[in-house]
């Protein structure tokens, strides 16, 4: 049987969230750019979600991850709880605009929310816990979010079909 027949595509963007996740905040040392690809996808995962499949348990999926992350990541708490949670609030506010753009306004947006995500996560690790960033890794962040973008959002509306 096919797999589409067993799980429906919320499902299926929360199993690639978990496998994004664990491949994320695993240290592959000879090969620190599959955990930057994969800490990517799991934003993009995240953003499609709430731009798709937005429901309620998002708010603890947001604060499981978020706690995760900045404990794995950051030995501390705060960055991405804060960061995940706000974008969380901020699609509320801002959804019934976001309903009435085109496609390619609604791909625009979701690639700049990426990108606005990692570099608020990134200032706010510096503010909160003097984190260290360099400009190389956030340049390392948007080249690997080009490269990917376009095969992420391909695959994400296939599995919605």
């Amino acid at each position: 049987m096919e797999f589409s027949k067993f799980f429906n595509s919320t499902i299926k963007l929360n199993i690639i969230l978990i496998i994004s996740f664990s491949i994320s905040v695993n240290s592959f040392i000879l090969f620190p750019n599959i955990n930057n690809s994969f800490y990517v996808l799991f934003h993009l995962t995240f953003i499609y979600l709430i731009f798709y499949h937005y429901h309620y348990y998002l708010y603890l999926v947001a604060l499981v991850y978020g706690i995760l992350f900045d404990i794995l990541l950051l030995n501390n708490m705060g960055a991405h709880i804060i960061t995940f949670l706000s974008l969380l609030m901020l699609f509320v506010l801002l959804r019934k605009y976001l309903i009435r753009l085109n496609s390619f306004q609604i791909i625009f947006i979701y690639f700049i929310t990426l990108i606005i995500l990692l570099l608020f996560e990134q200032f706010l690790a510096n503010l909160i816990h003097n984190y260290t960033f360099n400009i190389s890794s956030i340049f390392n962040f948007i080249l690997i979010s080009l490269i990917i973008f376009i095969p992420t959002v391909f695959l994400f509306t296939k599995l919605d079909k």
